[in-house]
C-alpha cells in the first residue's frame, strides 16, 4: 500500500505515527502494492502490478525497457533513508533492473539496488542508503527502471520506505558546486565561457556574498549568485570566460563565501592555455548561437524526451534541427552515450523491399544495431570520436556517425539539448539510410531517452522508415585527445568549400537557371538525396528532402560511392603509384594475385587493361550482359577475401585481346585492387595498404577530405581487403573537394602533381589520341572514368567530351571541361544530366579551343574565361586495337548518362529503347536509333539475387 505521511495527512494520524515509531524511524512514504494498485506511480513502458513474484501478494512489475517514478518529498525531515526491495527473472547479459532514489527531481539518480542476469533466480535484494541531500528536500523521487531486451525479461519492485526524522537536527544550509573551471587550449583574440551552477542542498537559506578572486585573462561573465539567498533545493549560474592575450598556461581560483557552516569560502580552480593562431589551439565558443532560448516547440518537447512511449510516431524532422533562437548550451559533453533496447525497440515501415528483406515478422533488419559510442563537444557542434563505417555483429546494419549541435531551450528545465546525424550502413553493401538522433543531457550525466528517425536513404531497391525512442545512459568522462580531436574537427569544417543554397546561383551569375540543376524532368526529386553546381569555389546545393521534411544536418549526410569508388579509388590510387614508380600500370596481374595465375588467362593482362574494362576476359560482349548475370553474386554476398577472389579470377574466359573490347565487371576491378595492394606491399612493406596508406594518406587527406571518406568496406576476414570498385563513403564537401581536385586542379596540391597527370588528362579527355575504349556510341571510358561526347547538345563546332563518374541508382559526377563540377546522388535508377551539362555551358563555355579563343557554341557565355587552363595532350600509351571513335549521338539519349553503374548487389534495369517488362532479363536487339544493336535488358537487382524469390520475378537469360 502506497502510504504518503506529510502535510495532507490528517494531524490525529500524523501525531500517532510520529508517537508509535522512534524520531529515527518516522515513515515519510512506504508502499507495499498490497493494495494491489500502483496509485501515485508514473509509468513508462510495460508496468503493472503482479502476484508473479512478491515479498507479500503484490509487487509492481516492469517488462522489457520500462521504468516507474514515485515523487516522495521529505520536507520536515532529517536524517532521511530509503529502503527499496526487488527481483529479477529471465535477464540475459545486458539486461538489468534497477531501484533508484533522485535528490534533484529526476534529474539524476542514485542506484539503490541493482539485479543482473545470474541474480535472476526471484530472489529480492533489499537495501538503503542516505544520499546527500535527501533532508528536507521537496524534490525527492524513487524510481524502479528495467532495461530488458524483449517482454520476456522481468523486474518485480517491492517494498519502498523512505524514513527519517521529524522536525529533528539543526537547519543549516549546504552550498554545491557543479561544473568545471578547465578552458583547454584557446587560439588568443578568442574567449571560451565555462556555466557553473551554485546549489542549496541544505535545510536552511544559503546566503552568498561577493564571488571573487579572478584576474585577467579570467573574469566572471555573467553572475546571478553574489548577494543572492537561495532556500532549500534552490541554484542559481555563474558563468566564467577565459580570454586569453598571448600564448601560455594560466590558472587562478575563484572565491565563493557563504554562510555553509562546514564551508565559508567554497573555491574552484579555473584553468586555461593561451594559443597561437594555427598553431593546433581550438575555439572553444566555436559556431556560437546568440537566441534567448524562448523557443516554441510542440514535437520531441521536454516531455517527450524525458517519459514518452517507444516507439512514439514519426515527426517532421525539424524537430530534430536547431530551431530560431536556440540559446547557447549551459551543459558540456564529453564521455560515452549508450542506448538500450536496439534490439527490441522502435518503429518499422516499409516503403520499398524490391526483395522480400524482412514481411510481416520482427527481423533484426528492423532494429537499430547496439549503440555505445564516445561523443565530444566543441563550441555547440557534437561529433563522435569514430567517424566512417564501424563494423560490428548486427547482421544487416553497421553505423556511421557524424557530427551534430548542442544547444539550449528554456523549456527543457536546465537540460542542453542534442541532435546528432547517423547513418544504416548495409552490411557488405553501400545502401545509406539517413537518420537523426536527439536527446537531453546535464554535464553530470542526467540524461533523456534518446528520440530517433530515419525517413531516407540511398538505396534503390530498399527503403524504409525506422523510428523510436529508446532508454539511454551518458557516461561523462575524459576522453582521449579530446583538445585535439576540437581542433582536428574545427579544421575540418573551416575547411569546407563555402556552399550556397542553388537558388542564389541566379544572384551570383545573372541569366543562369538554377532550375535546371536537379532538374526533376530528369530525375524525380522524391527520390534525390541531394545534388550540387560548383564553380569558382563556391558549392551551390540542393535536395536534402525526405519523406518527413528536410533533413536537418545536410552537410553530415553520409553518400555511398557504389561505382564511383572505380572512378576515387581504383583509377586515383593507379595515377598515384604510376606516379611514385613510373611503368606500375603495366605491370600484369597474374604474378600478384595468385588465384589468377592459376587460372592461367591474366598472364597477359595489366593494370591498365583492368582499370579500362578491357582485360579481354569475358562471358558476353553486349552491353553489361555479364554484369547483369546472377553469378556475379559470387562477388558481392561473401564476406571473405577468398571467395571473391576465386570468382574474379575464374568466371570468364579469354575472348579477345586484352586492351581491345570493353566489358563491364567490377570483379575485374576488384582483381585490380588486389593485385595493387600486393604490389604496394612488396615496395614499401608488408604493413602498408593501398586504401589507406595510398589514396587516404597520400591524396584524400591532403586535400582535405572527411575523416569518413577515409574509411572503406572491406572484407570480413584477416585480410580485410578493400573492395576497390565499391564501398567507399562521402559527405557533400567530399565530393567537391575530390572533383575540385581531378578537374579543376588537375590532380595538383599547391602545384605540386600527386598523380600521374598524364595518365589523368587521358581520364579527363584531354589526350585526343587515348580517349579509351567504347562502352556505347558516343562514350568512352578512360582510366576508370566515363566520358560523353555533346557538342550536339550544346551547339559547338567540334567534339565536346564530358567526363564523368557513375555509381549504382541514380550517382552522377560530372567533371565539366569549363572548371564546374555537377553531381546527383539520387536512388530511382535514372542517370540523366544534359540540362545541368547545357546550362554550365550557358554560363561558362564548355569548349577549350587550343588557341584560348571565345569561339561561338550557341550562346553569348558571359563568364567565359579566355585564359582557361588547357590540359596538356600526354604521349600515347600502346592501344593495340583500339576501336576509333564513334560517331556522336547529338541528342540526351534515353539510354542513362552511366548506362550501368554497378552496385555490389545490383544491376539496374536498363532504361533504354527496347526493354521492356516483356523481355526483362534477356537480350534484344535495338533495330535503329543511338544504340542500335544487341544489348541486355537487365534487372533492378538487390543482394538476394540468386534467392528462389528473384528468380521467379525475373526471366534468366
Amino acid at each position: 500500500m502506497h502510504r504518503p505521511c506529510l502535510a495532507l495527512c490528517s494531524a490525529a494520524f500524523s501525531i500517532a505515527l510520529l508517537v508509535a515509531a522512534p524520531a529515527w524511524a518516522a515513515v515519510i512514504v512506504q508502499d507495499t502494492f498490497e493494495d494491489g494498485d500502483a496509485n501515485g506511480w508514473t509509468s513508462t513502458g510495460d508496468v503493472s502490478v503482479s502476484t508473479a513474484q512478491a515479498i507479500g501478494s503484490y509487487s509492481l512489475r516492469l517488462r522489457a525497457t520500462a521504468n516507474s517514478v514515485l515523487n516522495t518529498p521529505s520536507t520536515g525531515f532529517t536524517g532521511v533513508s530509503v529502503s527499496m526491495s526487488l527481483a529479477a527473472t529471465s535477464l540475459e547479459t545486458g539486461d538489468d533492473c534497477y531501484a533508484e532514489v533522485s535528490t534533484n527531481g529526476g534529474g539524476s539518480w542514485t542506484t539503490v539496488v541493482l539485479v543482473q542476469n545470474g541474480q535472476d533466480n526471484g530472489t529480492f535484494f533489499t537495501q538503503s542508503v542516505s544520499p546527500a541531500g535527501a533532508d528536507n528536500n521537496p524534490n525527492l523521487k524513487v524510481r524502479f527502471r528495467s532495461t530488458g531486451g524483449t517482454t520476456g525479461d522481468y523486474c518485480y519492485d517491492d517494498e519502498v520506505l523512505v524514513s527519517g526524522t521529524a522536525g529533528g537536527g539543526n537547519p543549516a544550509p549546504d552550498l554545491s558546486l557543479s561544473g568545471s573551471g578547465q578552458f583547454g587550449s584557446v587560439t588568443t583574440g578568442n574567449t571560451a565561457d565555462r556555466l557553473l551552477t551554485v546549489s542549496n542542498t541544505g535545510t536552511a537559506n544559503l546566503v552568498i556574498v561577493s564571488l571573487n578572486g579572478l584576474a585577467p585573462p579570467f573574469a566572471i561573465q555573467a553572475d546571478a549568485c553574489s548577494q543572492a539567498t537561495l532556500p532549500p533545493a534552490a541554484s542559481c549560474n555563474v558563468t566564467l570566460r577565459f580570454a586569453p592575450t598571448a600564448t601560455g598556461s594560466f590558472s587562478d581560483t575563484l572565491n565563493i563565501p557563504s554562510n555553509d557552516p562546514d564551508q565559508p569560502t567554497t573555491t574552484l580552480a579555473v584553468a586555461g592555455t593561451g594559443s597561437a593562431p594555427g598553431g593546433g589551439g581550438f575555439d572553444p565558443n566555436f559556431d556560437p548561437l546568440t537566441g534567448n532560448g524562448n523557443v516554441s516547440r510542440s514535437l520531441l518537447t521536454y516531455s517527450t524526451l524525458m517519459n514518452g512511449p517507444d516507439p512514439g510516431s514519426r515527426v517532421d524532422l525539424s524537430a530534430y534541427a536547431v530551431p530560431a533562437n536556440a540559446a547557447q548550451p549551459d551543459h558540456l559533453f564529453e564521455g560515452s552515450l549508450e542506448l538500450f533496447g536496439e534490439a527490441t525497440g522502435g518503429g518499422f515501415a516499409e516503403i520499398k523491399d524490391d526483395f522480400a528483406y524482412t514481411g510481416n515478422a520482427d527481423t533484426t533488419r528492423k532494429h537499430l544495431p547496439e549503440f555505445d559510442f564516445e561523443f565530444v563537444q566543441t563550441g555547440t557542434h557534437l561529433f563522435p570520436v569514430a567517424r566512417g563505417t564501424m563494423t560490428d555483429s548486427h547482421p544487416e546494419w553497421e553505423y556511421i556517425l557524424e557530427a551534430g549541435r548542442v544547444w539550449k531551450e528554456n523549456g527543457d528545465n536546465g537540460y542542453s539539448r542534442a541532435s546528432i546525424p547517423f547513418t544504416l550502413h548495409q552490411k557488405n553493401a553501400n545502401c545509406m539510410h539517413n537518420g537523426v538522433m536527439s536527446f537531453l543531457f546535464k554535464a553530470d550525466g542526467s540524461t533523456s531517452r534518446v528520440a530517433y528517425q530515419i525517413s531516407s536513404e540511398t538505396c534503390l531497391y530498399f527503403k524504409v522508415d525506422m523510428w523510436g525512442s529508446l532508454a539511454a545512459s551518458y557516461t561523462p568522462m575524459p576522453v582521449a585527445n579530446a583538445d585535439g580531436l576540437r581542433a582536428d574537427y574545427q579544421a575540418e569544417v573551416n575547411g569546407r568549400m563555402p556552399v550556397k543554397p542553388i537558388s542564389a546561383l541566379a544572384t551570383d551569375h545573372p541569366g543562369a537557371d538554377p532550375s535546371q540543376f536537379g532538374a526533376s524532368s530528369e530525375t524525380d526529386p522524391a527520390h534525390v538525396t541531394l545534388f550540387g553546381f560548383i564553380i569558382d569555389g563556391v558549392h551551390y546545393t540542393g535536395g536534402c528532402q525526405t519523406r518527413y521534411g528536410t533533413y536537418p544536418y545536410c552537410n553530415s549526410l553520409v553518400l555511398p560511392s557504389y561505382s564511383s569508388a572505380k572512378s576515387v579509388f581504383a583509377g586515383l590510387a593507379l595515377m598515384r603509384m604510376e606516379l611514385k614508380y613510373p611503368g606500375f600500370s603495366e605491370s600484369t596481374i597474374a604474378p600478384r594475385v595468385p588465384d589468377c595465375a592459376a587460372n592461367g588467362n591474366w598472364g597477359d593482362v595489366k593494370y591498365r587493361h583492368a582499370i579500362d574494362m578491357g582485360t579481354g576476359n569475358y562471358g558476353s560482349a553486349l552491353y553489361m550482359s555479364d554484369e547483369g548475370r546472377s553469378h556475379t553474386n559470387n562477388l558481392f554476398l561473401p564476406l571473405d577475401h577468398a571467395s571473391k577472389i576465386s570468382y574474379s579470377c575464374t568466371q570468364y574466359s579469354r575472348k579477345v585481346a586484352p586492351g581491345t573490347k570493353w566489358v563491364y565487371h567490377t570483379s575485374d576491378t576488384y582483381i585490380l585492387g588486389t593485385a595493387m595492394n600486393a604490389h604496394l606491399k612488396t615496395l614499401e612493406g608488408s604493413g602498408k595498404d593501398i586504401f589507406a596508406d595510398t589514396l587516404v594518406a597520400e591524396i584524400l587527406a591532403p586535400i582535405g577530405t572527411s575523416p569518413t571518406s577515409h574509411v572503406s568496406r572491406r572484407t570480413y576476414d584477416a585480410v580485410q581487403q578493400p573492395f576497390t570498385g565499391w564501398g567507399m563513403s562521402f559527405l557533400r564537401d567530399d565530393v567537391a573537394k575530390i572533383t575540385r581536385f581531378i578537374n579543376v586542379d588537375d590532380g595538383r596540391l599547391a602545384g605540386t602533381p600527386l598523380v600521374n597527370t598524364a595518365h589523368l588528362d587521358a581520364a579527363m579527355q584531354r589526350s585526343p589520341g587515348d580517349r579509351g575504349l567504347d562502352p556505347l556510341s558516343g562514350y568512352k571510358y578512360n582510366n576508370g572514368f566515363w566520358a560523353h561526347e555533346i557538342k550536339a547538345n550544346v551547339g559547338c563546332p567540334v567534339d565536346v567530351w564530358v567526363p564523368f563518374m557513375s555509381g549504382y541508382g541514380g550517382i552522377s559526377v560530372l567533371l565539366l571541361p569549363n572548371d564546374t563540377t555537377y553531381y546527383m546522388f539520387s536512388d530511382d535508377d535514372t542517370y540523366l544530366w544534359m540540362k545541368a551539362a547545357v546550362e554550365s555551358h550557358r554560363i561558362r563555355s564548355l569548349y577549350r579551343p587550343g588557341a584560348r579563343t571565345a569561339i561561338g557554341c550557341g550562346w553569348p557565355h558571359r563568364a567565359y574565361r579566355p585564359n582557361a587552363r588547357i590540359g596538356a595532350p600526354r604521349a600515347q600509351r600502346d592501344r593495340a586495337g583500339r576501336v576509333p571513335d564513334p560517331p556522336t549521338i547529338g541528342s540526351n539519349v534515353a539510354i542513362p548518362a552511366n548506362p550501368l553503374p554497378t552496385s555490389p548487389y545490383a544491376a539496374p534495369r536498363r532504361k533504354g529503347r527496347g526493354c521492356t517488362d516483356g523481355n526483362f532479363g534477356r537480350e534484344v536487339r535495338i533495330r535503329a536509333g543511338p544504340s542500335k544493336g544487341p544489348v541486355f535488358c537487365g534487372s533492378a537487382l538487390g543482394r538476394d539475387r540468386g534467392d528462389p524469390l528473384w528468380r521467379r520475378s525475373v526471366v534468366n537469360p
